[in-house]
């Protein structure tokens, strides 16, 4: 095998600057840490189909574990999660209300490929910024025609076709808590 270096597809890391974003669910269910702290991820990506900036970037969300005893009811149901975030990314997400769920990875199966609006903003933590999702509300555009690029530069298909994912887990010394 062969290649030269080449920066023409290389780009700075840009910080994804605050606002809201359509974006298409790639992935989403339950998780830990190397240090074992649970979350339930949420990986998205801001769709391609609808003219807005910063299309095809990648946005990852998480729904920490709350600890015991601040967990509700409703919480305990949904392993300890906030329940009241679960239900807010699911209905905006379109999944219909009072379907039945065994585990969250299988609300996270239901989740896949579904489009919603993600509010953007920027936290500060041990001196790093990074981005979070502030809240999700409902796609103003739910015929989704976004596309994933393969690695020949071709397209794939939407939802159904992804390739692989692939989750990059957060260092325990980065968490807040």
């Amino acid at each position: 095998m062969s290649f030269s270096t080449t920066y023409d597809e290389s780009k700075e890391y840009e910080l994804l600057p605050e606002g809201d974003y359509e974006c298409m669910i790639i992935s989403a269910g339950e998780n830990a840490t190397p240090g074992g702290y649970v979350y339930f991820g949420v990986r998205l990506v801001i769709r391609n189909d609808v003219p807005q900036k910063h299309q095809n970037r990648n946005i990852y969300h998480s729904i920490w574990e709350k600890k015991p005893e601040n967990q509700t009811e409703d919480d305990k149901k949904v392993g300890g999660y906030s329940f009241k975030q679960l239900m807010n990314l699911a209905r905006n997400a379109g999944l219909p209300s009072g379907k039945s769920y065994e585990t969250l990875n299988e609300m996270g199966e239901d989740l896949r490929g579904k489009c919603v609006i993600a509010c953007v903003e920027h936290h500060e933590w041990n001196g790093k910024t990074s981005v979070r999702v502030k809240w999700f509300n409902k796609t103003k555009y739910p015929d989704c025609k976004h596309t994933f690029k393969t690695s020949d530069n071709s397209s794939a298909s939407t939802a159904g076709g992804q390739p692989d994912t692939i989750v990059i887990l957060p260092d325990d010394k980065d968490l807040p808590f």
